[in-house]
């Protein structure tokens, strides 16, 4: 369990990074404070809020146990979430799969060993593990070596799983993102390779590997090759089966690295599996795709982590693979986006305590990397309403234990501390998700405040009429002012919650 967390910390480091003005009205009695607890250090002022971010901005923030409104503004307008939409994914294969659940990506033959021969095809075949990586290739190819394998005289089948590969999650994302792979049922390293070169690299200088943690073999199904002239930075081609990278080369002059996503999963896995085998002596043809059958023969097979170790890795990470996989999974559809993310639309709504057919739910997909998705404040509280009232996954780390149940302990902690805030921050806790793409953020999740307080929360600020020609490199000055006016909205929540206090804002 450790090593996968430790491969998982080093492969997730690239995470997934023109609606009218509404109204909400919500008239609700006082909360009262509750008995005991810690008092906020200071007493609460009213709070002037810093300038929005363009675009518009909408919240409900409510008491968790009373249903009390708090705060609220525009919190029936259906926002894009970007990866907050990861929180309710994370649900539905919890409730759907078990906390339990694992993955499992096989070896298997359509023949008998002979001697040191294997008399007939070796299938590598794809059971959906989002976070396979090279590490955990391993094991299967000593599997191999135990039986005695050294020679093939089938084909070396890749089986990609159930569904056609799907080359990009986002088709709308820079086509170099890394946070925008391939999906397929047999994906390795989040469907990444590692890209990096000396000061002043030749093209022969550029190496491509399929790096983890303790393994980093070379990669030449994908390979980089410098472009002259004023060409982008980086530019995707066929040759062939062969994946090529055109990058320009006024960036080869300074020594870099980067990851950059891979289009071909199944071809990726099928190249590195051969390449650890040939270090261990097992000669294997090249790699074709194909399938398994019923007939075929077993001969090893290596777990995942268990589900609720997946989805606490995809939710600090923000990993978008991981949230496609899962959620297909949980649906039983995989290779099909829109008609799973469907499925779980239609599940949310019942879950939420919503009437069937309820359109308050509009996931476009599980990872929330698009700007197709939708969901207003208010539904996405009432979900992590009923989110709260399941008892925390078996496996979870136990957190702060005022925190509610299920979900809430699978989230990361979220912290707002600054100088001179007023608030105690040793005695508070706030277990959010957030949500970043291009002009567009969401934060949502749990406060227990130091007075013993339960919140939930959901916030969105969208400006999609500055998105409107094509997506751009994130706006750091919009999302500054975007993550400022968040922190003040829950320092805000905080003490007004702690006095007793609604908001009534102008």
């Amino acid at each position: 369990m450790t090593d996968r967390f430790g491969r998982r910390a080093v492969l997730a480091g690239l995470c997934a990074t023109a609606l009218a003005p509404g109204a909400f009205a919500f008239e609700a009695p006082l909360p009262r404070p509750r008995p005991g607890g810690r008092a906020s250090a200071v007493a609460p002022a009213r709070q002037s809020l810093p300038r929005a971010p363009s675009g518009v901005s909408g919240w409900l923030a409510v008491d968790l146990d009373s249903g009390e409104v708090l705060d609220a503004r525009n919190a029936d307008m259906p926002m894009a979430p970007a990866s907050v939409a990861k929180l309710p994914t994370a649900v539905y294969a919890l409730e759907r799969l078990g906390p339990a659940h694992r993955f499992a990506t096989r070896l298997a033959t359509r023949g008998r060993i002979e001697g040191d021969l294997l008399a007939g095809d070796l299938i590598l075949a794809g059971g959906g593990d989002p976070e396979l990586d090279t590490d955990a290739l391993l094991p299967l190819v000593l599997a191999l070596k135990e039986k005695g394998v050294r020679r093939v005289a089938g084909r070396f089948v890749v089986d990609p799983g159930p569904a056609p590969e799907i080359a990009a999650i986002d088709p709308e994302q820079p086509e170099d993102a890394a946070y925008n792979p391939a999906l397929s049922w047999l994906n390795l390293n989040f469907n990444r390779v590692r890209v990096e070169w000396p000061a002043k690299a030749a093209a022969s200088d550029i190496k491509v590997t399929a790096r983890a943690l303790r393994l980093d073999p070379d990669v030449r199904g994908v390979r980089v090759v410098s472009a002259a002239g004023d060409a982008p930075v980086l530019m995707h081609s066929f040759e062939g089966e062969i994946e090529v990278w055109r990058i320009a080369d006024r960036e080869l002059v300074r020594k870099g690295g980067r990851w950059l996503p891979v289009r071909q999963p199944a071809a990726y896995a099928g190249e590195v599996f051969a390449a650890l085998a040939a270090t261990h002596g097992i000669a294997l043809p090249a790699p074709v795709a194909g399938r398994s059958s019923p007939e075929a023969v077993m001969l090893a097979a290596q777990p995942s982590a268990s589900l609720v170790a997946i989805l606490s890795g995809m939710l600090h990470h923000s990993t978008n693979l991981t949230a496609e996989i899962v959620g297909q999974a949980a649906s039983g559809m995989p290779g099909d986006p829109l008609g799973s993310a469907a499925a779980m639309n239609l599940w949310a709504a019942g879950f939420a305590g919503f009437p069937p057919g309820d359109a308050g739910f509009a996931f476009a997909n599980h990872s929330g990397l698009t700007t197709r998705s939708r969901v207003a404040p208010a539904r996405l509280v009432a979900f992590l309403r009923a989110a709260a009232k399941r008892p925390a996954p078996e496996g979870a780390e136990p957190g702060d234990a005022r925190l509610p149940g299920g979900v809430a302990r699978l989230l990361r902690p979220h912290r707002i501390a600054t100088e001179g805030d007023g608030l105690d921050h040793d005695h508070l806790t706030i277990a959010a998700k957030t949500g970043t793409m291009d002009l567009i953020r969401g934060l949502a999740g749990y406060i227990v405040t130091p007075g013993g307080r339960r919140l939930a929360f959901a916030m969105f600020s969208n400006d999609l009429d500055r998105r409107s020609g094509g997506v751009t490199r994130i706006d750091r000055a919009w999302m500054g002012r975007a993550r400022g006016f968040e922190k003040a909205l829950l320092r805000d929540w905080v003490l007004m919650a702690d006095a007793g206090r609604v908001a009534q804002r102008g």
